[in-house]
């Protein structure tokens, strides 16, 4: 009989106590469901966008959010070198803003361009990153190697002289021409690796911005713009107004000029006149002595160092580049010195094509002074590209988090296996174990049954970390450390599952069991036909809370599964969690919620009747 008549309902108080009712339930429902959404959403961010907290991330709807994530993800999350290569002074990435007009024409001349140049001289984006997420070329590139050699790891560690336990370990060659000496090593590993870059769409290749090394070269040596421009004589507005030219200039700059070129330029920008030949080959008779010891130094078979020449660019590797280069910072006449740079050379390019700088502004609708102001519009393509790849740049986006967590958890050790195992047989004993001492207890009238009773729900007074050492202790003298006994057998028998089920059995009907044994059926017979069948909803319910136990398990599988290879996954998003930024941490909750989510949803009607049907026994 319902607490409130159907005649009482009628009542307007009685509809404003339902109402209120309602809005309190309602609003305890929300303040369990916004958490679950602030963490889901969290889950697709960036250190852009981690602190924001919105229920629906802002790049799924904004262009200017977007474009922070793809600079963010493009610059390796590196804000410092982002300022170094494009003259800006940012302290966050948060604080970046998209250019408020794209010239068309003029990104459309500089990609064209930039389509042009060597692709051996050009970089990857978003792969030299210090970010704790796996980046998208790096994760490209894994799976091109997968192909390549059909997902056998050995074949690829045998191949290259790697000893990776997993694809997740697989390095990227490292490639960075920003560097001074950089010079990549050719093996098999890397002439492969420029097969994949070639393959990639334009968009994922950069130019090096030497103008803005030798600008950041500045800031470090002088300050702001205020005090370069004083050291300087010039009169610069911005940072990214300093440009380097082609030759030693002739003003003020000529000294910093110089001093970057000879100590701090990348070397492979740099080309030598031929006419400083002479000098090279004075420097290699200072340096060596005696052309025998150049020839064995050079494994080479000149006569004299008057056979030498000098290359005008820096050799592969070796003793000629170190020498190379150690005549490039002591000896060379800087006259003889001459940049090659992107900037440089698109300047040269613009030259050639318009001829004159208004020419070129009525072509490309620019506004600059001359060709030496010149700077290729790095941020407007970005926001170019971005519009023309915005859905994949947002999808890109919106699965890295949860792609990062699905391939730490797959190629670490077997923690789905171990996390299924381990589920499977808890429910499976939970099933077996405590039906059978709940029936004995309900069925037979022992003298001890209420003590018994009792020291079960004794069990319920203390946290599983008490019983944690001695269980440890007596699991270790068994020798069951390290297997999936050490993990089953402390969860056999659980004191409230026997106490719940014997309340249930006794509220069946005796006269089943009476007249059971009238039919001969034995007591096995009678368990299994009539006391199970009829306890289906309460053993669901049973299992239900066994399977969630056993699958959010961490601390016991942590202390008795030593060998990571037998870590469930509870463990290994643990570990996950000392490195992993919130964002991704975040993504591996949301995936691991995910299966007792599925369990809810689709059981609810059994749990229902489990709770319901004891009251109405």
């Amino acid at each position: 009989m319902p607490i409130i008549t159907v005649v009482g309902r009628k009542q307007r108080k009685i509809r404003a106590l339902i109402a209120g009712l309602y809005i309190v339930l309602t609003l305890g429902a929300a303040t369990m469901v916004y958490p679950f959404l602030l963490m889901v959403s969290t889950s697709f961010t960036s250190p852009v966008d981690q602190n924001q907290f919105r229920l629906i991330p802002r790049f799924f709807y904004s262009e200017d959010e977007l474009y922070r994530k793809y600079v963010e993800a493009k610059y390796g999350e590196e804000i410092v070198k982002y300022n170094a290569w494009v003259g800006t002074e940012l302290a966050t990435f948060e604080e970046l803003k998209p250019p408020k007009h794209v010239r068309v024409k003029f990104v459309r001349e500089w990609r064209q361009f930039k389509d042009s140049l060597p692709t051996d001289r050009m970089m990857l984006s978003n792969s030299f990153s210090l970010s704790r997420i796996t980046p998208e070329m790096v994760y490209k590139y894994r799976n091109f190697l997968k192909t390549k050699f059909g997902g056998d790891l050995e074949k690829l560690n045998e191949t290259y002289t790697e000893a990776n336990e997993s694809w997740m370990e697989v390095p990227m060659p490292i490639e960075d021409w920003s560097q001074r000496n950089f010079t990549p090593e050719r093996t098999e590993k890397y002439r492969e690796f420029l097969k994949f870059k070639v393959a990639q769409p334009k968009r994922y290749l950069m130019t090096v911005p030497v103008d803005g090394l030798f600008q950041e070269y500045l800031r470090l040596r002088y300050g702001d713009i205020k005090s370069i421009n004083t050291a300087l004589g010039s009169k610069y507005c911005r940072r990214s107004d300093i440009h380097l030219p082609a030759h030693v200039p002739k003003d003020q700059m000529a000294d910093e000029w110089e001093a970057y070129v000879r100590k701090e330029c990348p070397v492979h920008f740099i080309r030598l006149n031929r006419r400083a030949t002479p000098s090279f080959q004075a420097f290699l008779r200072e340096k060596y002595n005696s052309i025998e010891a150049f020839n064995k130094a050079y494994k080479a078979s000149v006569k004299s160092f008057g056979e030498v020449t000098l290359p005008e660019s820096p050799p592969e590797s070796g003793i000629p580049l170190v020498d190379w280069i150690e005549f490039l910072e002591n000896a060379v006449p800087i006259e003889m010195v001459e940049l090659r740079t992107p900037e440089i050379l698109f300047r040269e390019h613009l030259e050639r094509k318009f001829g004159t700088i208004e020419r070129m502004n009525s072509a490309l609708g620019t506004r600059f002074a001359s060709f030496l102001d010149v700077a290729p519009p790095y941020a407007e393509t970005d926001l170019t590209d971005l519009r023309e790849n915005a859905r994949d740049i947002r999808w890109e986006f919106a699965i890295r988090n949860y792609r990062e967590v699905i391939d730490y958890v797959l190629l670490h050790g077997r923690a789905l296996l171990n996390t299924a195992i381990l589920c499977a047989a808890i429910v499976l004993v939970t099933l077996t174990v405590n039906p059978l001492c709940a029936y004995a207890l309900s069925r037979f009238n022992l003298r001890s049954t209420y003590k018994i009773l009792l020291f079960l729900l004794a069990t319920m007074a203390f946290p599983a970390e008490v019983s944690a050492i001695p269980s440890f202790l007596l699991i270790k003298q068994l020798h069951l450390l390290g297997t999936y006994w050490a993990i089953i057998l402390p969860g056999l028998a659980n004191g409230y599952s026997i106490f719940l089920l014997k309340g249930f059995f006794d509220s069946l009907p005796r006269e089943l069991y009476e007249a059971a044994i009238m039919d001969g059926a034995t007591e096995m017979q009678m368990y299994r036909k009539i006391t199970i069948q009829l306890s289906k909803p309460v053993l669901a319910v049973i299992a239900l809370g066994a399977f969630t136990t056993a699958y959010g398990s961490f601390m016991w599988a942590f202390l008795v599964l030593q060998n990571p290879k037998m870590w469930t996954l509870m463990v290994w998003l643990y570990q996950m969690q000392i490195w992993a930024p919130q964002f991704l941490v975040y993504a591996g909750l949301v995936l691991a919620a995910i299966p007792t989510l599925l369990v809810f949803i689709f059981c609810q009607n059994i749990i229902m009747r489990g709770i319901i049907v004891p009251s109405e026994k």
